[in-house]
């Protein structure tokens, strides 16, 4: 059988790298060596020339004995690939040059074997399988045909996010790049690769990072247990785009196995940004957040280290810049994001007979074109089913441009203007979603609990939530 060799563009190195650079025409000269906080077995990339289902470029695990700049464009050999359910397989490549990578799937070690599996259970838990070339092959021949037809259409593909600074190791403008990258977007590579992989898997494309703050696992001076016990924080990060403000703590820290339990996320959209403060918390500070809707405020608090400063009396300066008027009807961005062209089914994983689906659905998308006003259009939606123990009855949750709300009985519904803050937790241990708003002039917050498999769904209504919550007035 031919060799199936493919050009591979790397977006992530997995373990240490040389940073040189050139003095005169004939020399490179080492200036300094990048290391990662966790080691990977193998590089991440992206096949540029072949795209997925969702017009995304295919990805890839480069396995080899070195690994490589962000950038590098690498010839390589198909081994195979690892595939969950029927999702876009993950493509196992060997650089050709390197003679001492695997030249099949055969040849990857047991030890490699298990930790690829290790690894992806981590950020993916679920049954992967192995595929040999040949059952690869179709995949990419689709995915080939699928890039051409969009180039044929003249749409723009974007394969890196906004925020993705084609060189990592050089924060200033270079030829490859069409704008100066902000130095969080650099330094973001240096943060512990499990907070990276949360910021590459959620952060929207067109999104920029402006400015974030890692912070260590502390104790508060704030919270309290009901032993009056002092809290502990665990290891987070606070992260300002140019669309949010987002507070990221792990919910516990990995185990001895290394693995990861998930994060807790609490998001306001900077055109709700109302106060900024930052004040000495014993040996801690507290910075404090104030959020608009329609009618009042809500605070989100986070605390650090007093070593922080710094970095936080930065981050003030920055929001600073984003404070608004609530009485003010200025948008920052001309429209709402466009809906989807058909809302995608709703899953109830516990289910195995394709036709109570199928009943489902119809329900389901019967009851929510009854509870659409004229113009309205639904942007996301998730199911909700009645074996969860805080449901009594199967629903789903909606979220329009103007509203979120449960169906079929509307037994909660909230506009989006008087939601201040979202909260979203993917975890094994418990996945949710929080809505802090205002009632009657009082902070309220109502939390949904969903099924851990079922996250995609709940994090496309907390991402269409927020989004449309950036450009609706609040008079």
């Amino acid at each position: 059988m031919n060799e199936h060799l493919l050009e591979i563009k790397i977006t992530q190195p997995g373990r240490a790298i040389g940073q040189y650079y050139a003095p005169d025409s004939s020399t490179l000269r080492l200036e300094k060596i990048i290391y990662r906080d966790e080691n990977l077995p193998f590089d991440v990339g992206i096949l540029p020339t072949a795209l997925t289902s969702f017009d995304e470029p295919f990805a890839v695990f480069v396995l080899g004995t070195l690994s490589h700049p962000v950038g590098t464009e690498i010839e390589s050999k198909l081994l195979g690939a690892l595939q969950r359910g029927d999702e876009a397989p993950l493509l196992l490549v060997a650089p050709t040059a390197d003679e001492r990578a695997p030249q099949c799937l055969d040849s990857i070690c047991a030890e490699q074997h298990s930790e690829l599996i290790r690894i992806l259970h981590q950020t993916r838990p679920g049954e992967w399988r192995w595929l040999a070339v040949e059952e690869v092959e179709p995949h990419l021949h689709i995915g080939a045909l699928r890039q051409r037809h969009h180039q044929a259409d003249g749409k723009l593909l974007h394969l890196d996010a906004a925020w993705q600074p084609i060189d990592i190791n050089r924060p200033s403008a270079s030829y490859a790049e069409a704008e100066r990258y902000t130095a969080a977007e650099y330094t973001f590579y240096e943060l512990p690769y499990r907070f990276q992989h949360y910021v590459s898997e959620y952060l929207a494309l067109d999104e920029r990072i402006l400015y974030a703050s890692r912070r260590p696992a502390v104790f508060s001076h704030r919270r309290r247990s009901w032993l009056r016990s002092r809290v502990h924080l665990q290891e987070g990060v606070l992260i300002l785009t140019s669309q949010r403000l987002i507070q990221l703590a792990e919910l516990v820290p990995p185990d001895s196995t290394n693995i990861r339990y998930g994060f807790h996320t609490i998001a306001g959209v900077v055109e709700r940004l109302a106060e900024v403060t930052l004040t000495s918390l014993g040996s801690n500070l507290l910075l404090q957040t104030k959020w608009y809707a329609a009618d009042g405020e809500i605070a989100m608090e986070w605390e650090a280290p007093e070593d922080t400063n710094t970095s936080l009396d930065e981050l003030v300066a920055l929001l600073g810049r984003f404070q608004t008027n609530a009485d003010a009807c200025a948008l920052r961005r001309a429209a709402p994001p466009v809906p989807p062209e058909k809302l995608p089914a709703l899953m109830d994983t516990s289910l195995s007979d394709p036709s109570e689906l199928i009943s489902i659905n119809e329900q389901f998308s019967t009851a929510l074109a009854q509870s659409l006003a004229p113009g309205e259009q639904a942007h996301a939606w998730a199911f909700l089913p009645k074996w969860l123990p805080t449901q009594k009855t199967a629903q789903a949750l909606v979220v329009t441009e103007r509203r979120i709300f449960l169906l079929p009985d509307s037994s909660f519904e909230i506009p989006l203007t008087q939601i201040a803050a979202l909260e979203y937790t993917g975890s094994i241990l418990e996945s949710s979603l929080a809505i802090n708003y205002i009632h009657n002039g009082k902070p309220r917050r109502k939390t949904i609990f969903f099924p851990y498999p079922t996250q995609d769904s709940f994090r496309t209504c907390f991402e269409a939530a927020r989004r449309c919550m950036a450009v609706l007035p609040l008079l």
